[in-house]
Order: structure tokens, then sequence, then C-alpha cells
């Protein structure tokens, strides 16, 4: 993040806190409770926003060099991501040709040749078909050109990775991001480095999910005991960028910055910074040096159960054990506080919501990342309706 944008958020930071306020929206939000629950609204955001838009679905970092691959699955589709020789990110339908086997599994560099188990039919990179075994005269008149890999819109910009599973129409990564692409281009995630990956089912909508990472109001009362000791609720600062959100979230010794002048400002190790991607992605970069993507998609059908991946990034690979164990007691804290406090918590929610008995819930003034993503939802919906 460019140093100026980081003293102008410290700057607002501090005139809030000197004010006794956070940043607050025009208004509070009510939002109706169905919309965690209803399937048929879940169909819609699954047709319209998650098969309909352009997702980010890795960090450049996941396929560092050329024959690098990536296996994922994005809104219940199995997806390929596959760096070729000419070094451009390709993505595909992670389905054989033959009889619906996937063809990769995990990440890793698998070759010339991807193949699946089943009955070993081979394709190359560019998801062309290599051979079939055993099959001589078993497939004709069928032609070979006609049987590989059934391609996805994807591309690369800014050290993301994003596709479109429902369109052939190419994406523009720099017009999906809205103004966001620069400032996350200077993180280079494309220099970082995968460290681990953790995944999870929960029983609660994927939007509540999401929505724990879209206020900071919680941070002192459900994480008394984990975040609270070292972070700030309040005061917040946040900025949109068309629909998307850029958060920071203090730790309580930013005031020692005080004591020095503003050429000096930094805004790590004293905040931490949460991109939200619209309409289900996460980046987080927390104090402690690392960064997190996580993903929030909806059992495919199913409202009340959400698949949650996280992956986690390192600015460069463990020198010793030492460091090893550093960013391990990272990935268990994040464990902690994320998967065993917030999204209990959010499934506590869902529970309650199921019942059907509470009509609305509420979001106040200081939760102004969680309206402009709700409100930039039914935005969305309600004009892809008017296009259908």
């Amino acid at each position: 993040m460019n140093v100026d944008i980081q003293r102008e958020l410290l700057r607002r930071f501090f005139a809030l806190r000197e004010a006794r306020t956070t940043t607050l929206a025009a208004s509070p939000y009510r939002q109706q409770a169905s919309v965690y629950t209803d399937p048929e609204r879940l169909e819609r955001e699954e047709r319209l926003l998650l098969r309909g838009r352009a997702l980010v679905v890795a960090l450049s970092a996941d396929l560092p060099g050329t024959g690098d691959c990536l296996a994922c699955e994005v809104a219940g589709v199995p997806l390929l991501l596959v760096r070729g020789e000419d070094a451009e990110v390709r993505a595909f339908l992670n389905i054989c040709r033959h009889r619906g086997g996937r063809v990769f599994t995990g990440r890793g560099r698998p070759g010339r040749a991807l193949k699946c188990p089943y009955h070993s039919w081979a394709y190359d990179l560019n998801g062309d078909l290599l051979g079939q075994p055993l099959a001589r005269d078993a497939f004709e008149p069928l032609e070979r050109t006609d049987l590989g890999l059934c391609p996805v819109s994807a591309a690369e910009r800014f050290g993301l990775i994003l596709v479109r599973l429902g369109s052939p129409e190419p994406v523009d990564v720099a017009e999906e991001l809205a103004g966001l692409g620069p400032e996350v281009a200077d993180w280079g995630f494309e220099r970082w480095h995968f460290f681990t990956q953790r995944e999870g089912r929960f029983e609660a909508n994927w939007k509540l999910i999401r929505d724990t990472f879209l206020e900071s109001y919680h941070v002192f009362s459900l994480h008394r005991d984990t975040l609270a000791p070292d972070m700030l609720s309040t005061p917040f600062v946040g900025d949109s960028f068309g629909p998307h959100h850029r958060g920071v979230v203090m730790r309580k010794e930013v005031v020692t910055l005080l004591e020095r002048p503003e050429s000096e400002w930094k805004l790590k190790p004293y905040g931490s910074i949460v991109y939200i991607l619209f309409p289900n992605a996460v980046i987080n970069l927390p104090m402690s040096g690392h960064a997190e993507l996580w993903e929030m998609y909806p059992e495919p059908g199913d409202p009340h159960r959400t698949r949650v991946s996280v992956r986690f990034y390192i600015p460069r690979e463990p020198a010793d054990e030492d460091q090893r164990a550093f960013w391990e007691a990272n990935v268990r804290f994040t464990g902690r506080v994320v998967f065993e406090e917030d999204f209990s918590q959010q499934q506590d929610i869902h529970r309650s919501l199921r019942t059907g008995l509470m009509p609305e819930v509420v979001y106040g003034r200081n939760e102004p990342a969680l309206i402009h993503h709700h409100s930039e939802m039914e935005r969305a919906l309600a004009s892809a309706d008017a296009l259908a």
C-alpha cells in the first residue's frame, strides 16, 4: 500500500479517535432475516452472483512458475488453474471429458500431462487431449480435438487471479476491482509464498460467514480473550471501491505513532488491513505479517451450509524451523479466532434465524462495510434480474 495512503488512513483514525467516534454509514440498515435462510434467494445468488460475476479465486503466488497447477472448488464447480508454458494463467473445468473424473488434485507441477486416475486420459497444459490408453478405435468417429478440457474465462492482474464461471466473456480485472487494483498490486502478491491451507464446513448461511469480516464492532466482546487485549474495536477506518471495501483495524499501540513525525508513520505493524472483494472473497493482512485469502461458498442449493477455504501466504520461505514455527503459530491463532469464535457465533445466529420468528436483523451506522456490502448485493441482484 502506498505510504501516502497509509498516512492518510492513520490521520483519519486519529481524528476519529479525538472525536470519540468511528466511520459511520448514513443510516442504520434493516435487513430481512429471510435473506439468510430462503432457498429461492440462494438460487438467485448462486446463478446471478457466484456464477454470473468474476470471482477472485487465487493469488498469483498460488501459481509461481510455469507448469504449476491448482485444483479448487468454486461455487460447487471443480476448477483447475494452470500456468502454461507461455506463463499465462488458464482455467478449466477440472472434469475429464470421458466420464467426469478429476484430472488433478491439490497443487503442484504435474509435468507436461494432466492425467485422470479413472482411465488415464491425459491432457496437456493447454487443456488439449493427449491420449486415451487402451482405447484404439473405441471412440471413433469422435474427434480428439473436440474432447479437450472445457475452458473457463480467467485473467490475472495486480497479483490476483479471477475467473467467470457462467460466461465465456473475458474478465477485465481492472474494471472488476473498480479502482482498487493499483493498491492491491502494491502488496506484490506474485512474490509471496504459499504456506498452508485450512478448510471447513459450517452450519450457517454463506453471507453470515462473510459478515464476520465486515465489522470490527464485535472485537471487544466476542474476542475479549484473543484479539481484544491487543486490538481496538473502534475507530474503524474504511473506504468503498465500487462493490468492494477496504477496512483497517488498529492495534492499541498505534497511539505511540503520535510521538513521532508523520514522515515516519506506517500502518504496519499497527494495523490489520482487510479487503472485502465482492461478492465472497476476503484478503486479510494481519499485523503479524502474513496474508490470508478467504473464500466462502454455499453448499450448492443449501442456504444453511457454507464451505470455507483460507490460504495462508508468507513474504518469504522460512529460513529455519523457528521461522516456520512462528508462521504455524499464526495459523493456529487464526483458527482459534475465526473458526472457533467467529464462525461458531455465526452458526448460533443462523439457528436463531432459521426459527422464522425474527423478521429482521439491524446493522448499525458503525458497521459501514456491512451495510455497504449488503446494499451492493441487493443492487447487483436487482440489476441482474432487470437484464434477464
